[in-house]
């Protein structure tokens, strides 16, 4: 056996981050009674708070505001924009969150696979993602006890594909770069880190995106169930 860990992405690899967001938001609007105000649009509101919360997560790093402070100014923004009364900005974050962190959208086949690779691989994740909400989504679904561990970058203070953040997963599972396949959906953050830290890459091109022939994974899948074809010695 060639491999001895498996590594993954969390977000759109093995859980469905799209769906997740976009579900927690919709309940979240329902169950805080924004959706029966008079001139409430999903769209635009969801477009709106969209904008918002990109432009603040992608600056967080610099900025130094925790995930709260983050979904808080966005929710403020957004019901700024929206010519509405911020004063419930926090009580909405609050809420998403919470409703984010309790809910799992698998991204197809994944349990499946997780099951399956489980006992023949040590299984681990990487993520660039908010610790407590990784593993509280995981729980959700059943499956956090199959990953020897998870390595999030708000708790290592490293982000992909800064190689260091490789390094402590390897470091954790004892194993050597070439022991390690690190599956992920992005070219830029999981194709570039593996690349980084001397780490086979699989690319699972979930949305059959066309790949530029100058990058070159390991592997490329279109589903996780093709995944064991690049197990195969």
């Amino acid at each position: 056996m060639r491999y001895k860990a498996i590594l993954f992405d969390l977000d759109n690899t093995l859980l469905n981050y799209s769906l997740s967001e976009l579900k927690s938001m919709q309940g979240t609007v329902e169950a805080h009674g924004l959706v029966h105000r008079d001139t409430f649009s999903w769209d635009t509101f969801w477009t709106l708070f969209c904008q918002k919360n990109f432009a603040y997560w992608s600056d967080r790093r610099k900025s130094g505001y925790s995930i709260h402070e983050v979904l808080e100014l966005s929710f403020r923004d957004t019901l700024q924009g929206l010519d509405w009364d911020h004063a419930d900005s926090k009580p909405l974050a609050q809420l998403y969150w919470s409703t984010f962190c309790a809910s799992c959208e698998f991204e197809a086949h994944a349990k499946e696979i997780l099951t399956r690779l489980y006992g023949s691989y040590r299984l681990a994740i990487i993520s660039n993602g908010i610790g407590e909400a990784q593993r509280s989504r995981l729980a959700a679904g059943g499956v956090i006890d199959l990953f020897d561990t998870l390595t999030v970058s708000d708790e290592v203070g490293y982000w992909k594909p800064e190689r260091e953040i490789f390094d402590e997963t390897l470091k954790r599972l004892q194993i050597r770069p070439a022991e390690a396949l690190f599956i992920g959906d992005s070219l830029h953050d999981d194709y570039n880190g593996a690349i980084n830290a001397g780490i086979d890459f699989c690319y699972y091109n979930r949305s059959g995106a066309q790949v530029d022939p100058d990058v070159r994974p390991k592997y490329i899948i279109d589903s996780l169930l093709h995944l064991d074809a690049c197990l195969v010695d």
